[in-house]
This record gives structure tokens, sequence and C-alpha cells, in this order.
């Protein structure tokens, strides 16, 4: 990890910092061009100035000369030093280069986005005018629509066998099927409308007819299958792929802003995410697998990305289309496509510029296609849940949706609290060193609790669809059962506070899965109970005022309708999504007439969680683990100027222009670890003439070393004007195009909301503060971003005077650097 210029102190910081959306870029033809000289000539030298051409494809390994010719420099070596051509690279690849992003560090958005540019401008040079031409142009735009559509039908497949299988091990639990083990109980007993006798329970397996002794071993397979589901799947994520833990949005929202996490997006993450959240789901955790497909869809799209060097090359192009593939994880995930575009605009994008929107379009409405033709439950749904109604609602009902609303708003903000308060704790106590064994000390408590209450022990999945569905007039029994409704409505708040608490627990653990389908739970329950307790009312008073609107004939009151309220509520709470919540549930319904209701209830809820704090559920991750991301939802009303954030030029290391030797610039990467370096004239006038970053100085710097070409008194040159060598033995080290010669630069005394916005939008990494062309000091991501988190808390702890102490400080923000942490429960940190 490296140190960057931040204080005196040298505090911590990640390597490259920032990253942010591009929405000026430099082009590299305000860059200077190279132009070589020295004491010798060759036959290649004509004198005039050499004009680079730009490396479409920008690899970034490369340092193979676009062009082979032989310059000033070369004719100083002998013709048999083969090592010139690994190092004469440098000389030719023009404008400014990049080496290889190294892990936890940020794009540089303004050089990718040039990059992407050229290559589209030199395409068009190249393809003839004509058919072929044509031809040409058309193969090349099709690459990314090529990879959408790989996309869009990977995850109908994916979605098919994850909801299958991990219904078959959710009631493998309970029994199996005689005529086909392979079958679910829902696909055994396809035919039957009674009794099914197909399917045989373990207790009927063992012929065990005493009702105490049926019980006892139904409980003990229950909990022994939800231990050996949970074991294998943190087994699988703490040895193989760490980052396959959780439910990966929040990261999946910081790499898209241009943070760098290797492995998180790779074949073997895409891998165990898939099996593990199968086998946590199956255990019987207070976790769903909704969530979990945003981070399939998005490795989906990093994987299918590399087939095409287009987009593998260019990390702005790859971006744009993780963006649109995260659309088709929430289109399988609630069948609900146009929500995935929202989605994708709402919550996950960084950069999403307008083709984005269509293609994520196409990507999801793929996904969903895709699912629907495989039709996995044999009912045309696409997900289990999605029900109909054929009741409206009255205009009294409003008061309660609101109601609602409030409760749910409440309710979700402490649960986040109470999440993230478990999460940090996990990361400062021993329990971080035992992730396998806290998995399976929950997965026990767990299945001992649930096993207890009928809604607790249904899958999330089936709970949801039942809280949903209305009530017939020939249905007396369960959540229909009018002479047990006191029952009901006190069995379901129970499970309301029981599943908040085991969520809470569950989130954070060593297994892949989500948070969408338990608070929705949570929501539809609250909502369910408030509904019989509203159908209660009418039933016993039909003569009040409230009600009367309604219709003696009719059913006035629908509690499924409730249920669908507060699911959204909570969902929204916990989220802070709103028109995306909306959406997913009015496609789930296909029930226009209940969108307002919903967004009702909706704007209620996000807006009682946001009096307590702006951050949702993944914000409050990002803050937690410590990325360094800008909202861009959020504004920021700062107080200071550049000279009060800046570190200062005299707690910095500078490195000369042309004053440098190759032993220097290797003593410098050793004894400093700083992400990079700003170049200037000369130490005396601190002239600033660009930047380097760490990265790429000591790439060119260890390749010159191994070489046999130069020594360490080969002078280093990092200016962009014109190279007088000292002498003629003497090999010049070319570091110029590596060097930004155009770095952006602010004047002292700049407002800090000025340049927060200028980390926000412009997609810069740093920028440096000068003064008449002197350099003064230098502003990291960083800074920012404890700057602004500092005075949002601040802000939040002056607007909430009423708050309890112990609830406002229930989350500690940490600042620990993310490099510091191994990635999430990885096989280092276990400890069974």
């Amino acid at each position: 990890m490296d140190e960057t210029f931040e204080g005196a102190s040298m505090r911590r910081t990640f390597h490259g910092e920032t990253s942010s959306t591009p929405t000026h870029t430099r082009t590299a033809d305000t860059r200077s061009t190279h132009t070589r000289t020295g004491t010798m000539h060759s036959e290649s030298e004509s004198g005039s100035e050499y004009v680079p051409r730009f490396d479409d494809y920008g690899d970034e390994h490369s340092v193979v000369p676009l062009r082979r010719m032989r310059s000033s420099q070369e004719a100083l070596i002998p013709n048999d030093e083969s090592d010139m051509d690994v190092i004469t690279g440098w000389l030719y690849n023009g404008p400014l280069q990049r080496a290889k992003y190294e892990d936890f560090s940020t794009i540089d958005w303004i050089y990718e986005s040039t990059k992407a540019r050229h290559y589209k401008n030199d395409l068009r040079v190249q393809t003839h005018v004509g058919i072929k031409g044509r031809l040409q142009l058309l193969a090349d735009s099709s690459k990314s629509w090529i990879v959408l559509l790989a996309v869009g039908v990977t995850m109908g497949l994916i979605a098919t066998c994850i909801s299958v299988s991990s219904q078959w091990l959710i009631d493998v639990k309970g029994g199996y099927c005689r005529t086909g083990f392979y079958l679910n109980r829902r696909f055994c007993c396809w035919n039957t409308d009674t009794v099914c006798v197909d399917w045989v329970t373990w207790s009927e397996l063992f012929r065990v007819h005493w009702h105490w002794l049926d019980w006892l071993l139904q409980f003990i397979v229950f909990v022994f299958d939800a231990i050996l589901f949970a074991g294998i799947s943190t087994f699988l994520v703490t040895e193989y792929a760490p980052y396959a833990a959780g439910q990966g949005i929040a990261e999946i929202k910081t790499i898209m802003s241009g943070f760098m996490m290797r492995q998180f997006l790779g074949v073997r993450t895409l891998g165990i995410k898939c099996v593990g959240v199968v086998l946590s789901v199956a255990s019987g955790l207070s976790l769903g697998k909704e969530g979990t497909m945003v981070h399939v869809a998005c490795c989906c799209g990093n994987i299918y990305s590399r087939v095409f060097r287009k987009i593998k090359h260019n990390e702005v192009k790859r971006r744009e289309l993780l963006s649109a593939a995260s659309a088709a994880g929430i289109s399988v995930a609630f069948g609900a496509p146009i929500a995935g575009v929202l989605f994708s605009l709402e919550q996950v994008s960084y950069y999403f510029p307008a083709k984005t929107m269509w293609r994520s379009l196409f990507c999801a409405t793929a996904a969903a296609v895709t699912l629907k033709l495989l039709n996995p439950f044999r009912n045309g749904k696409l997900v289990s849940f999605q029900v109909t109604y054929d009741r409206t609602w009255d205009l009294f009902e409003l008061w309660f949706f609101v109601a609602i609303g409030v409760i749910c708003g409440i309710i979700g903000m402490l649960q986040n609290r109470l999440t993230l308060y478990l999460m940090e704790y996990r990361q400062h106590s021993v329990l971080k060193n035992f992730a396998r064994g806290e998995v399976l000390v929950v997965a026990l408590a767990t299945a001992c609790i649930s096993y207890m209450s009928v809604y607790l022990r249904a899958d999330m999945v089936t709970l949801v669809s039942n809280l949903f569905t209305e009530c017939t007039g020939q249905e007396t029994d369960g959540l229909c059962s009018r002479g047990d409704r006191t029952g009901n409505v006190f069995s379901l708040l129970v499970t309301s506070v029981l599943r908040v608490l085991m969520t809470s627990v569950a989130c954070g653990l060593a297994v892949p899965a989500g948070m969408f389908t338990p608070s929705m739970a949570t929501g539809a329950s609250i909502g369910r109970a408030f509904g019989m307790v509203v159908q209660t009312l009418y039933e016993n008073h039909p003569t009040w005022r409230l009600f009367g609107a309604c219709r003696p004939d009719v059913p006035c009151i629908t509690p499924g309708v409730y249920a669908l309220v507060g699911a959204a509520s909570m969902l929204a709470s916990t989220t802070r999504m709103t028109v995306t919540v909306v959406v997913i549930m009015f496609e789930l319904t296909d029930a226009l007439i209940y969108v307002l209701p919903i967004m009702l209830a909706v704007t209620v809820s996000k807006s009682v969680a946001d009096a307590f704090g702006k951050d949702g559920y993944f914000e409050s991750i990002i803050h937690l683990n410590g990325y360094p991301f800008l909202s861009m939802d959020q504004e920021y009303v700062l107080h200071g100027t550049s000279d009060e954030l800046m570190v200062r030029v005299s707690e910095m290391t500078v490195v000369e222009a042309n004053g440098e030797t190759l032993e220097s610039v290797l003593k410098l990467l050793r004894e400093s670890s700083y992400s990079g370096f700003p170049v200037v004239k000369s130490k005396s006038s601190l002239v600033l003439v660009g930047y380097i970053s760490r990265s790429d100085m000591a790439m060119v710097a260890e390749r010159a070393r191994v070489s046999s070409v130069y020594s360490n008194a080969s002078p280093c040159c990092f200016s962009r004007g014109n190279i007088e060598l000292p002498m003629a033995h003497a090999q010049m080290l070319d570091f110029r195009p590596w060097v930004d010669a155009t770095p952006i630069t602010i004047s002292h005394g700049t407002d800090v909301n000025l340049v927060a916005e200028m980390f926000r939008e412009l997609g810069v990494r740093y920028v440096l503060v000068v003064h008449h062309g002197a350099l003064l000091g230098i502003i990291t991501k960083k800074d920012i971003v404890r700057t602004v988190r500092l005075h949002s808390r601040n802000q939040a702890r002056s607007e909430m005077p009423y708050v309890p102490v112990w609830l406002s400080s229930m989350v500690r923000q940490t600042h620990e650097p993310v490099q510091h942490r191994l990635p999430v429960f990885s096989s280092e940190s276990r400890g069974l």
C-alpha cells in the first residue's frame, strides 16, 4: 500500500487516489510531442519533430514500439544490444501512457476516455468508404451488444439453476420424492390436489409413528442440514473465493466509480457465488439470493468483456457494460426488466451515459426472455412470488399506507444501524479469526429458532408469496383463518422482530447472500399484520364513518395489499431506493392501480429513514470499509479553501524534470511509498512540469535496471521539452510518455466545494495547487472523502439533537484503509 501526500504525519491512503465520472476529457493533442535531439545522427533521423501515433488498444503491459525506428539514442548503442527492443518502445508510444492498474487503485477516467475516442477516430479513418468499411464499423459496434446478449442469456440460465436447486435443497430438509429424488416437493406433488403420497418425510422413511419422536427426528434433520449447507458454503467462500461473501452491491458501486478490485468479478468468484448462494439460502439463514444476482451479472459482464480487446483494455468501456449488465441481475431476481434498468441508473451506476440506458434495457430484456423460455416454476411466472390482485383500494386506506411507511421506515433504519454495528464489531473483535465457526453457530441458532415458528421455518420466498396472496372465500386456514386472526397477527409481529435480528446477524457472515428478500419478508409481515388488524376493525365496526366508502357486497380490506406496501416500504428504507422499488412491485403484481399507494408508502418510508441519515445500506457498507467513493446524489456544503485542505510542497517529494538519474529514481522508490510524484523544473523554482504515478515510474525504472543498456548513472528525462545528453556514453531513460504533462491544477484559495465537485464530476485522481505556475501542494481523493464524511457526521449530529446517544453512535465510521484488510473472510482469517 502506498503513502500519499496527505500531511506531515504521512497518513495512509489508497494507491492512485480517486475515481469519478469524467464529464470533461483531455485530448492527446494537448500534449507536447517528442523532439529527438542529440550529438550523433543516424539514417533514420531527419531532424524533424516526431509525431507519435496513439496506441488504440492501449495495452497496459506493452512497451513494444508502434513503429520500429532508430533514434539518436539507439545510435549510441551497438547494434548487437537486443535489450533495446524492450526499452526503446518508451520513446515512441507518444501521448500519456499507463502501466497496469494495481489492485486497490483507481483508474484514470480522462486517459481511458481519450483512448476510447482515439480508437474510434482511427477506426473510421482506417475503414474505407463502401460496403466493406461499413461492415467493419458494424462489426466493431456490435461487440458490446454481443457481450450484453451473452450476459442476458447466461443470467437466465444461472437464475433458473439457482432457483430450482435452492428450492430442492430447502425441501430436502423435510423429506424426499419417491418418484424422483431430484424433484422438489412442488414438482413431486404437481398433479395432486389433496394428500401427496409421493412425498416422503424422513420420519415416514424410518417408520416413526410417535408424534414426539416424529417431531424430534424432523427437527434433527432440519438442523443438521442447515449446519451442513452453511458449513459447505462458508468453506467454499473462505477457502477459494473470499470476494464471494455478502451481497457485493456496495463493492460494485465502488468499482463503477473507478476503483480497482481484482478478482472480485473473476471466474472463481462467479462459480463460488452461484454455488454458495444456493447452499446459504437452503441453510435457512435469514438471507436471500436476489441481491446476489447483481454481483453474478457483473461477473458475467466482466468475463465476457475479455473476449474483445476493445473492451478488455478500456476501463471506461468495461464499466459501461457492467452498468448495463447489472440490470440483468434485477431482471431475473424479481422478473422485472424495467426495474433492472432503473436499478442500474438509481443505485449502481456512477457513470451512466444515455446509450447505457438502451443497452441496460436490451440486457435486462434478454435475461427476462431467457428466464421466461426456461419457465423454471412451470407456471409461466418469472419468480415464484408474483401475484395478481382483482380488488381495488379506497381513499381512506391511504392513511394506513402512510402509517405502514412510517413504521417500516423506522424499523429499516434500525436494522441498518444494527447490521453495521455488528459488522464493525466483527472487524475489531476476535470473531474475525473464526469466520467459519461463526457461520456454523449462527446457522445452528437460526435453525433452532426458526423451526419453532411456521412463518420462520418456511423459506422466505414462499413466505413472501403467501403474505402477498389474497384470501378467497373458500380458504379458512393459516393466514386466512378468521378464528385465529389474533394469533396470526401476534405471530407475524414476533416473526418481524426475529427476522430483523436474524438478518442483522446474518449480513456480514462469510457466505454469499443478500438482504433484499429478508427486508421484503419483514415488511410484508408487518404490512400483513397491519392489514389484518384493519380488516378486523372493519368486520367488527362496518358502520364507522371511516369505512363509509366500503360496499357491503365486496371485500373492503385486502391484507395482501398491505403486505405488498409493507415489503416496498421496508425495502425502500433499507436501500434508499424509490423508483426502482415502485416498479419492482408493479411488475410483480401487474396492478397499475396499486402504484399510487406504493409510491406514497415508499416516499414516506424513505423520508423517515433519511431523517436519521442519508446513507442507505450499500453506502454505509462503503463507508465502513473505507472505499474512496463520493456519492453523486448528495450535495455537500463544505467550509474552507484549498489552502487548508492541501498537503504543502514542503511535506512532499518532488522529481526534477532533467536532474534525476536512474540511481536516484530507484532510491526514491525504495525510500518512499507515495502513490505519485509531481514533476518540477527544479527544486528551487518548483515550476510545475507534470505528474507521474508511482506504478508507472516503478515499471520503467525496474525494466531499465535489469537491462544492459542503462546504468545507474543514466540520466532520466521527465520533461517534454528538448533533450540534451550530458555525455555520449550515458543513455537517457525517457519517462516522458508516462508523465501527465497537463494535470488538473487549481489556484490557491479555491473554494473547497468547487474542489469536491471537480473530483466528483471530472474523474480526476488528484489536483495540484499552484500559484503563477509554482507548485504549492496537492489534494487527493482521500482528502476530499475524509472531509466530506467528517462534515456529514457533524451535520447529522447537529440536525438530530433528539436522537438518543446510543442510537447515533451505534455505527462508528472506521478510518482503517482498505488495503490493511484482507478480502472479506479470506482463508488467512479463518479460525475453524
